[in-house]
Parts: C-alpha cells; structure tokens; sequence
C-alpha cells in the first residue's frame, strides 16, 4: 500500500490519500474517515470487480468492544463497502466530495453581476463585436476556462431549439405552403386556359380567404388562418396580373387597361389593408408595401419622374400613416427601409427593366434632393416615435445570436442600404453627393440625439430652426430664381454642406454624453463608407492621398476614442477595419471584392506602403491597452456558445492575434507588382514579426507568438516562391525567434513550469523545431527553382540569387547555433533533433542543386559538429531524464507515506482511536484538497489500459514514463529516407522493403533491450511500440516511392502487395514477442497492419502508383505467380486479422470486460478492413461487427456495417458471378433493397419503442435510398425515394416527438420539389410539376393542420 500526502490550501494543515495499485489498473473514490473532518482521507477503490478497503492504520478495523482484529472479518462498515457495486469508471467522479463554500459561492456571484449601465434605447441591445478578455467570463452563460458556468445563460440555440423549434418548424411549413401554393397559382395562370387559370385562381383565392376567416379567431389556429390568408392574397395579385396580361382589360373605354390595372393593383392594397385590420395582423399588411413599390414605379412610365417622386411620397404617407393607425413597429420599420430603397433604385436606375416594369431614373438633382428631404424628414420622425417598439428586423438579428437592436438603429441601417444608392449613383457631383449625405446625418443625428434624451430646445439653435432655412435657400438658389455667383465655382449644395455639416457637428459636440460606443465605430465606418464612395481616387495621386488621409483622421480618430473611452468596440473597429477596406479596395483589380467598375479607387504604390507602416504603428499602440480584446462570435447560434468559448480560450480572436493575421492576409493579397515595392513587402511583414515579437519580450503581448509565427513563416514561404529573398525573410525569422527565446528563457528563469509555458506558447524546444522548419522551407523553394519569379519595383538594392543563398546559409548557421546552445535543456530533445537533421539535409541537396561548393562544404561541417553534440547528449540526456523522473516521483511517493504515517499517529494520541472510528461514518462532509496529481495518473492509466497492459508493480505511479530512444529513431528514420530515396532512384523496391525490415529489426532490438536494461517501457503509438509503428509507417513510405519510380512497373504485378504485407505482418508479429498482455496488443497489431495497407493502397491511387481499384478486383484476371497467388495471400492476411480481432472480442465477452474499442473503432475497422478486400474478409467483417455492435449496442457501429454491404456484395460479384454465367446487379439495386430493409427496421424500432436505434435506422434509410436514386435512369424514381425518405422521416419524427426527424422530413421533401424542378427543366411535362407541387401541398396541409392543432401536445412531449 502506498499513502499520499497533500497540504491544505488555506490551513497549511495536512492530508492523506491512501492508493493501492495493481497490474490490473486504478480507478477510485475518495472516502473521508478519522478523527479531524478537515484533513483525513481514504481511499476505497476497486479495479475490475476487486473491492479493497485501505485503512490508514494498517489494514485494521476496530470491533465493538474495542480490539483490534484484522479488517478482512467482517463488520458492518466494510460488509457495506463489500456490497457496493464497483466497475471501472471512465473517469473519477469527485463532485460528491466538493463542499458548497456559502462564502466563496457569494463572492463569485458577486463578481458576476454586472453593474447596471445606461442603455442605449436607439441602438438596442447589439451584440459587442469586439469585448474585453474578462468579460467574456462574467457574461450570462459564461464557460470558464475549467468548463463551469458560473451565472444562468441566457438561452442559446440549443435551448432555443427545444422549447421553440416545433413553433419554429411549424413556421417552416407555412413557408414552404405559401411557396408550393404560389407555384401552383403561376403554373394555374400562365399555363392553363385563361378561363380554366381564372377559375382556379379564383377558387384558390376564395378558399383561402375561407380558411382565414374560420382559422384566425382559433389561437392554435390563428398562424395557419393568417397563412392562407397570405395566399390568397398573393393569388388576388397574381390574378389581376394574369387580367391584364390576358388583355382581359383591354375591351374597356372608360379607362385604358394600365390605368385598369393600377386601379385594381390599388383596390387590391385596400383590400389587403382592410382584411389586415380586421384580424388585427401585421403579417397581411406587410404585402401592401410591396404592392404599392409595383404601382409607383409603374406610374413613373406614365408620368415622368415627377409622377414617380409624387407615388414615392404617397406611398411613404400610406405606408407610416398605417404604421400609427395600427400602432405597429413592424410596419414602422418596413416603410423606412422600404421607402429609401424605393428612392434609392429610382436615382441609380440606367432604364433598368425587371419583369417588364421598366424603372424610371430622376433625372432632375433638385427633384431628387426635395424627395429625399421630405422621406428623410418623414423616416426620422418615425424612426424617433416607433423607437421602443418590438419589430420583426429585431427580432431576426436576436434570432442570429447578434443581440436585439432597436427599431432605430434597425431600421436606419436598413433604410442606408437605399439612401446610399442614391448617394452613390451621383457619387462623381461631390458636392450633391455631400449635401445628401450631410442631409441623412443631420436628420437622423437629431432623431438619435431627442431618441438619448436631448430636450428639443437644446437642438433648435444648431438643426431645428437652420435646417429649413438652409433648404429653402438651397432650393431657390438651385432653382434658379435668384442668380448668386458663389465662389471657387461651387454649387449650392457644397455651401450647404459645409454649413450643416458644422452645424450637425456642433450639435453632437454640444451633446457628447449622450452619444453611445455603438454610434461611435458604427458612425464611423458609415463615415470612412461614404469616404470611399465620394472622394474620387483613381488618379493613384492627389485623390488617392486625400482618401488615405480623410481615413487616417477617422481610424486615428477612433483609436484615440478607444483610449480615451477604454472601449474594446471601438479600438476593434480602429484596429481591424482599415486593413479590411484595403482587402476591399487595395487588392488586384481583376479579383478584388468590390468591383473597380463601380469603385475604381488607385493608390500609388510607395503611398499605399507607407499607410501601412503607418496602420502598423496604429495596431501596435492600440493593441498594447487593449490587446486581449475579444472577437464575439453570435452567441446563439447552434453550437456557438461552445466553439465561442473554445476560441476564447484558444486566444485566437484576441486583438493582438486578429490584427496580426489581418495584417499578413491583406499584405499576401495585396503584393503584386506595380502595386507594392519591395521595400513595403519587407518592411511591412518585418515589423509585424520584430514588433510583435519584441512586444512578447516586453511581457506587453497577450497573444499566440507561437502560432503566429508559424503562419507568418509559411506566408513568406509561399512569398518567396513567387519573389524570392528567403535569406531576408530567413533574417525576420531568426531575430524574432531570438527574441521569443530571450522571453522563454527570461520566463524559465521565474520559476515557470512547463505547462505554464507551455500554454504561453513559450517552449523553446518547440520554437526552435518551428524557426529550423520554416528554414527547411526556404532552402526547399530554393532547391525547386521556381520559374515564376517575379520582380518588384525597387528589387535592385536587394541580394542577388547568390547572395540570397549564401545569406540564407550564415542565418541558418546562427539558428543551428542557437539550438546547440540549448540542445541540452529543450523540454523535448528529439523535435528539435530530427528539424536540425531535416535542415542540413535540405541545405546539402539545395547545395547540390546550385552547385555552390561552398554551401555545401559548411553545411557538411555543420552535420558533423552538430551530429556529435547530439550524438553525445542525446541517448544519455534521454536515459539519465527518464530515470530521474521516475525516482523523483518514487521518492515523492515514499515521503507522502512516511508524512501520513505520522500525521495518522498524530492524530490517533490526540482524539483517541475510538473518536477515529466514529469519523469513519462521516462520509461526505468537509473534502477540501485532492491530490489532483494522483487523479491525473489515475486518468493516464485509464486510457493506457485500453491499449497495454501494466508495466507491473508501480504502474500507476511511473507507468506513464518512457524510454524515448532518441539516437535509435534518428537512425531508424535516416534508413527510411535513405530506403526511401533508393526505392523511388533504382528498380530493387522488393530488395530495398527486406533490407527496411531487417534493418527496423535490428534498430527494435537495440532499443528494447536498452528499456529492458533501465526497467522502463517504450512509448506507444496507438499501442503499437514508437520504434515499430515508426517502421511500419516507413515501409508503407519506401513501398510508396518504388510504385511512383522510374523503373518499370505494372498494374497486373501484385507480389508488391504481398511483400508490403508481409512485412507489416513481421513488424506488427515483433511488437508482440514478450508481451503479457496480448488480449490488448494484438487488436492493435491488426489494426495497425490493415490500417497502414489501407493507407498505402490510397495514397498510391492518388499519386498514380498502379495498384489495383477498391472493391474492383478479379483475383483470378492475371498471372498466377504475379496476380492471383499474392492477392489471395493478402486475403488470408485479412481473414486472419479479422478472425483475430474477433477473437479478442470474444474473450473480453467471455472474461466479462468492458468493451475497448468503442462504436467509432469498430465503424473504422470494418470500413478499412473491407477497402483492401477482394470480398471475402470485408464481408467477414462486416457480419461480425455487425454482431458485436449488436452485443454492445452500438447502432453507429451497426449502422456503418449495414452501409458498407452494398458495396462489399457489389465488390464480391464483380469477379464471382461471372464465372458462372451470371450478370452480377447494380449496386443502386442492392442499395435500393437495403433501404427498403432499412424502412422495415425504421417500423420495428417505432413499435418497440427501441429508440436508440431510430437514429441508424433513419440514417440508414437516407443514406442508401438517395445516393441509390441518381444510379437510376429516371429522375421520377429520385424523386420518389426522396417524397419516401421524407414520408419516413416526418411521420416518426411526430409519432416519437423527435423535432429534427421531422425537419429532415422537410429538408427531403425541399430536394424532392428540387428534383421535380430538374425534371421540369430538362423537359418533364408540366403535368407531372403539377402533380408533384399538390401532392406536396397536400402533405404539407396535414402536417401543418396536425402540427397546430397538437401543437402544445407536441412540444411538451
């Protein structure tokens, strides 16, 4: 027995934990007994069914009376612990030993609660796109770093889904209802007789507005009523439409037929409004706005664009005044969007027609200019009275996980989206431009200012009573009714610009306080927006300088904001928005993301670098106060709070990260030539990498220098191919890795773990495997010769070709310097080891490439200098390290028993043994330390044990240290390469596999008798010996370089195959001599044998290596010797991994253990094994996962399995049933059959009510029937499986209360109305459309009936 000794984290005071360990594995409870609740432990565990009791006086318990007896007699307690039914559990469950601290757990709550702050009513509830690290921790639902929430979320999708998906879903169907019944009515009227579409339309209609009437006051009824209500109205319009385009309307003299048709098009608006008040439905009103765009377009053909400009105002009256009378802020927000994109398409409009409505431009400035006063007028008010109410846009952004804006912010962005287009379409008439644009900001930042609370009289100096003013004078001026020669040749619209401008500017300084972070970054980017739109900058000069400079001020601008408000939103927009308007605007002309036709922005090459020196400087200064600022993902989209939470903690998103990855992908794409010299290309990724890197030292950094690093060195990888200069970027490389070792060493001098370092990203070992990897990558694009090189304009004052060689050499000699002069103290030697053999390998086959003697000459001298230093610390660092920490930890072990001995005896003299004995009763009361490094071996053990045995008596304690032979797989995988390089240059590939295993044998040998000789282990790689698995993995290599060799090779040879097995076979048969517990090495064995056959058969498909096709392979269509005999020979191989495997399952079964594989390692075992099979082994295989899948029930398990028969048979009669005179079936027919089996056991599951294997059933039904739908010829028969797919899925999905079977349902019958589409378009008869599009309707009428009418049923069951 073995006794643990750990301290109190308050008290100092001490306590005992108690382990037992044994070949067979730990896995244990913690068990409080003596005397002092506070500080004494036990331990009682069990390992597979042994139940011990360890006393911590020896083994002993205490009888009544008082004597002493053996604790192996009987007594209630132990007779009770006898009795408890242990297993071994999948982890250690500690959460009944935790004491609820009232104290600590009011402290955390109090740490959570947010102080209540003013909120902004205009803008909402809008998610912070950026955030500090710490709130991200103190927020609602908030996963800590260890997994725990400390305060109640608010509900995420996934809760979102189970309390709200079936409304949501029944919603989906209404949708769907409202389209299948819209394309009804269009195929009714525009294919069918006019009388006959008439009628139909007609009878639709009615029937409808029928439905609506009788559903509508019924609550559970109301949202199918207000839904055929919908479309009865769209099939009204539609047939008013089809009127007129049947010349119905023509005939009539009171009126011509487009007047006929805009009257009727208006009655059918009252209509529409009038039923939309009689149910009180905002839904049927919202089709009146839609509508009445149609009608005032339309008039602009017949009136001009004074008559457009008069319908645009109607219709904004018509559309608000609804708004009030209904009190609605749905219809509120849909006029203000509406009605600006009215405008907007209006003044951008080149006579654009769509759908035969030809859309009017304004051609006259003044007339457009009063429209947009009077809409914007008209929209600000609205958007000022409606601003606390609910609206569907708000409602969609909440769903989006991106908080609740309000109706102001809402609306107003939606409603820029049309006033920019206007802006935009007279973007090259600046000062007009600007006069727009100041007229939305000075209405809209009145509205924001009364929305915050700023009293009317306060704006009536500076907006109220000038703005009129101004625009009666802009007007008569513009007019012409008073001639005024101003200055400069302006027009009056700059004057009036400028003057509202201060005005509005005055206004919003005078009222600063009430102006929220939102409407700062948002004003801004709306600002740098019409920048961009309205200052001309394709000159590449004067321009393009004054658009860089205007935007300076505004970043500069917010960055100073962000310091002076300490606001994470806005240093975030400050930081990461300009470098995206360069990846919009800056990038190639022919792929940038806006089109140049529309924005042709051109920016001098030498100004656009040095404005990203100067972004650069901005990021750093900014990024220093608010570096750990956070991106937000949606919190409330699925799954997101989770993968939030994990990129979170992950620090990737941090300010410093994001800026950092941002600035690179823009610098990638952005560099061509003419558009960035190269002294910006160099400078810029320069002092990105030192600058961060220097910041990492100055403990100023927060990010991932690691990672960044890594994908700045592959960046400029990919750089060099196309521009060269690796010995610059090699230069970058080194001083930044320097510097990050100065900060790693400075950190280990402190006293930092490795953990600690580990998680900084700090370790020095790994910094310097990465800095020699980047190197290698250099030297290999050198090597390559790539043709494409390419020169920027100031490349003359860089390194010629050579020069670049040999200065890439000397930085590479200062890297090897600075891993040898910590060779000896990296966390890990054998890393860093084989990236500095990997690097003079690369640098003496570049040498060799260039011819430079030179190179070659210090890089042979490096491999020897280097070779001998590691030579020498390596095998004996790696020996003496192993060693020493398994005696430290023995040692610690000792010194935990010998403390608890005498703490125990301590206590036992102090309260008396009897008062120990009653503290045993005590059982779940004041635990407040566990050896949380005994839990975390215990846990190791538990995932060891899965794959090998015990490595005997101290298992528990030291079975997680290993021997790692360094020197041994240093050579082991310079004679796979060199085996390798053999294999691919010469034509003895069968020669050169012998030699690669006999020479693994000899270096597996060596390297198990050394693990033997200091009583350690090897490491595993999924329980397959390091040394092994290394050999195996090199065979597969070298076999991989001999099918993709010069030398001649055949698809109809296979005794490659056969000796690539063998092998394998040989190496996996080596890991099993001498072990004692093959029930767990020889799955592992097989597994790895299979596995790896797999991997080789792939990959030598992809790289054309002419071995033969899965599941497509005669055994007996070649030569005997050369085809036949070695195919079946890995046959046998397989059959008897198979067997194997199955045998070990058997006896885990017969022995009574858990299972060790799992569903997901019988689904890849059945999948590979039947990859490389010619038939028989992969059906084998699949007939016994199948049973033992069955036995664990695993339905994953069994699903795979059951998939894979139509191809295992489809392989098999490839090659069997000819012989027999037999034409073997389409594996679409054998998927057809499965798929119907897969129904029958869909049905069995549902009437068993087994509903664990539903979800396979259903899975299985999908996945054969659809893909077995395209091998047949006829669409019709896809799309009958997939209406059968959806009929299966929708009726269990409501027959077992699973919402997201029956949103399958929907998504099938959405792919069969795909199909059918399909199928029309290629010429199907519309007859058979329109069959399709009622049996849909009608199925989806019945589920919709039966969703609303159970609707609570279904949601609460």
């Amino acid at each position: 027995m073995r006794t643990y000794y750990i301290g109190h984290a308050k008290t100092n005071q001490r306590s005992s934990l108690s382990f037992s360990s044994d070949s067979a594995g730990i896995n244990g409870i913690l068990w409080p007994i003596l005397g002092d609740e506070k500080n004494r432990y036990n331990l009682v565990r069990t390992t597979r069914g042994l139940n011990t009791c360890i006393q911590p006086t020896g083994c002993m318990s205490e009888s009544p009376d008082g004597s002493k007896r053996p604790s192996n007699q009987p007594d209630s307690r132990d007779e009770i612990i006898r009795k408890r039914s242990f297993s071994r559990a999948r982890g250690i469950d500690i959460s009944s030993f935790m004491i609820n601290d009232e104290d600590s757990q009011q402290a955390t709550e109090a740490s959570t609660e947010k102080a209540e702050q003013d909120v902004d009513v205009a803008m909402g509830e809008i998610a912070e796109i950026f955030s500090k690290g710490g709130d991200d921790f103190t927020a609602p639902g908030a996963i800590q770093k260890d997994g725990t929430v400390h305060s109640p979320p608010e509900a995420d999708s996934v809760t979102d889904l189970a309390v709200y998906g079936e409304k949501r879903l029944g919603f989906g169907l209404l949708v769907a209802m409202v389209f299948s019944w819209s394309l009804i009515g269009t195929i009714v009227g525009t294919v069918l007789d006019p009388i006959f579409g008439a009628i139909g339309l007609s009878a639709m209609a009615i029937i409808g507005l029928y439905l609506g009437e009788k559903w509508i006051p019924n609550p559970n009824m109301r949202i199918l009523g207000v839904t055929w209500v919908i479309i009865s109205m769209k099939l009204i319009y539609g047939l008013v439409l089809d009127l007129w385009h049947w010349g119905w309307l023509d005939g009539f003299s009171f009126a011509d037929e487009d007047n006929l048709l805009g009257t009727l098009l208006l009655f059918g608006v009252v209509l529409n409004i009038g039923i939309a008040q009689r149910h009180n439905e905002d839904a049927i009103a919202a089709q009146a706005t839609l509508i009445l765009l149609v009608v005032g377009s339309a008039a602009g053909a017949l009136y001009g664009e004074f008559g457009v400009a008069i319908m645009i105002g109607i219709g904004t009256i018509m559309l608000h005044g609804l708004a009030i009378v209904r009190d609605s802020g749905n219809l509120a927000s849909m006029g203000i969007a509406v009605s600006y994109l009215w405008v907007g398409i209006h003044a951008i409009s080149n006579n654009w027609e769509l759908f035969g409505l030809v859309i009017l431009p304004f051609e006259d400035d003044l007339l457009l200019f009063l429209l947009m006063v009077c809409v914007t007028a008209t929209n600000s008010t609205m958007a000022a009275k409606f601003v606390e109410k609910d609206n569907w846009f708000s409602d969609a952004f909440k769903g989006l996980g991106l908080g609740k804006p309000g109706l102001w912010s809402v609306s107003v962005g939606l409603g820029m989206i049309g006033a920019l287009l206007s802006v935009a379409a007279n973007r090259l008439e600046t000062g007009y431009a600007l006069a727009q644009l100041v007229l939305l900001l000075t209405a809209f930042s009145a509205s924001y200012l009364v929305v915050r609370g700023v009293e009317w009289p306060r704006l009536m100096p500076l907006i109220v009573i000038p703005a009129p003013l101004l625009l009666f004078a802009l007007a008569v001026l513009e007019s012409g009714l008073i001639e005024v020669n101003l200055p400069y040749q302006l027009r009056p619209y700059s004057v009036y610009a400028a003057i509202t401008a201060i005005l509005t500017a005055g206004a919003l300084l005078r009222n600063q306080t009430a102006v929220s972070d939102h409407v700062l970054w948002a004003g801004g980017l709306m600002i740098v927006t019409l920048l961009t739109l309205l200052i001309p900058a394709n000159d590449g000069g004067t321009g393009a300088r004054t658009l860089l400079f205007s935007q300076g001020v505004v970043w500069i601008g917010l960055a100073q904001l962000s310091m002076y408000r300490d606001s994470p939103s806005i240093a975030g927009t400050a930081v990461v928005g300009p470098w995206l308007w360069l990846l919009f605007f800056a990038t190639d002309v022919e792929n940038r993301l806006i089109s140049a036709d529309y924005i042709p922005i051109s920016i001098e090459q030498y100004d656009l670098a040095a404005w990203m020196l100067i972004l650069l400087s901005q990021q750093i200064w900014v990024n220093v106060k608010h570096g750990e600022t956070g991106f937000n993902l949606a919190s409330r989209l699925s799954g997101m709070s989770e993968l939030g939470a994990r990129l979170r903690d992950s620090e990737i998103l941090q300010l410093w990260n994001l800026s950092f990855l941002l600035a690179l992908f823009v610098t990638w794409s952005i560099t061509r030539p003419g558009a960035l010299p190269a002294i910006g290309l160099f400078g810029v990724l320069t002092i990105l990498m030192i600058s961060h890197a220097v910041m990492v030292l100055l403990e100023k950094h927060r990010g991932k220098p690691r990672s960044l690093m890594t994908i700045w060195g592959g960046s400029t990888i990919a750089l060099s191919w196309t521009y060269g200069q690796q010995g610059l970027w090699a230069v970058t490389l080194v001083i930044a890795s320097g510097i990050l070792l100065l900060s790693s060493d400075r950190l280990k001098r402190s006293g930092v773990t490795d953990e600690v370092l580990k998680k900084a990203e700090a370790l020095p070992g790994q910094l310097l495997t990465l800095m020699m990897g980047l190197l290698s990558g250099l030297f290999i694009i050198i090597a390559l010769e790539p043709l494409n090189i390419m020169e920027l304009d100031g490349s003359t004052i860089l390194p010629s070709e050579e020069v670049n060689l040999y200065l890439l050499t000397m930085i590479t000699l200062v890297a090897l310097v600075l891993y040898l002069r910590r060779a000896a103290t990296v966390e890990k030697l054998l890393p860093p080891a084989i990236a500095a053999v990997a690097l003079l390998a690369v640098m003496a086959i570049t040498a060799q490439i260039k011819d430079s003697t030179i190179v070659l000459l210090l890089t042979i001298f490096a491999f020897i200098g280097s070779g001998a230093y590691l030579a020498i610390q390596g095998e004996f660092r790696s020996e003496m390290r192993s060693l020493a920490k398994k005696e430290a930890r023995l040692l610690k072990i000792e010194e935990k028993q010998h403390r608890l001995q005498e703490f125990i005896q301590a206590q036992a003299n102090e309260k008396g043994e009897l008062s120990a004995v009653k503290a045993d009763l005590d059982t779940k009361t004041t635990l407040k330390m566990i050896d949380v490094e005994m839990l975390d071996l215990v846990e190791k053990q538990r995932k060891r044990a899965k794959r090998s045995g015990t490595s005997g008596e101290y298992d528990l304690e030291i079975g997680d240290i290993h021997h790692r032979p360094v020197i041994v797989i240093a050579f082991l995988i310079t004679t796979i390469l060199a085996s390798t390089y053999l294999s691919f240059a010469t034509s003895f590939s069968y020669l050169i596999l012998a030699f690669c295993v006999a020479v693994s044998i000899l270096f597996i040998a060596l390297a198990r008798i050394r693990a033997n000789d200091i009583g350690l282990r090897l490491p595993d790689i999924a329980g397959i010996e390091l040394p092994i698995a290394i050999s195996m993995g090199g065979l597969v290599l070298v076999h991989l370089a001999g099918r993709i060799s010069d030398s001649v090779v055949g698809l109809d040879d296979a005794k490659h195959l056969a000796v690539i097995t063998a092998g394998l076979c040989v190496l996996a048969g080596i890991g099993l001599i001498g072990r004692n517990d093959l029930g767990l090495r020889i799955p592992n064995a097989v597994e790895g044998v299979v596995y790896l056959l797999v991997i080789d058969r792939v990959f030598a498909l992809i790289i054309g290596g002419e071995v033969p096709l899965m599941y497509r392979v005669d055994p007996f269509n070649g030569g005997l010797l050369d085809w036949t005999i070695p195919l079946l020979f890995v046959e046998i191989i397989l059959l008897v991994c198979v067997l194997s495997y199955d045998w070990v399952e058997k006896q885990r079964i017969i022995r009574g253990l858990n299972d060790h594989r799992g569903a997901a390692g019988r689904a890849a075992w059945v999948i590979f094994a039947g990859l490389i099979s010619v038939g028989f082994a992969g059906i084998l295989a699949i007939i016994l996962v199948l049973r033992r899948s069955w036995r664990w029930t695993q339905p994953a398990a069994v699903m795979v399995a059951w998939l894979l028969i139509p191809i295992a048979l489809s392989g098999l009669m490839y090659w069997c049933l000819e012989p027999l005179g037999l034409h073997p079936p389409g594996i679409h027919l054998i998927a057809t059959v499965c798929g119907a089996l897969s129904i029958i056991f869909v049905v069995w599951s549902v009437i068993t009510d087994a509903g664990i294997w539903l979800a396979a059933g259903l899975w299985s039904v999908h996945l054969l029937l659809i893909p077995a739908g395209f091998g047949w010829s006829n669409l019709v028969i896809l799309a009958v499986l997939l209406i059968v797919c959806s009929t299966t899925s929708w009726v269990s999905g409501i027959l077992v209360m699973r919402k997201s079977w029956r949103v399958f349902g929907a998504l099938d019958m959405v792919l069969a109305w795909v199909v059918a589409m399909v199928m029309f378009s290629i010429g199907a008869g519309i007859e058979a459309m329109l069959a399709i599009l009622v049996a849909s309707s009608i199925l989806l009428g019945i589920v919709t009936y039966l969703n609303q009418t159970y609707e609570q049923e279904i949601i609460n069951g």
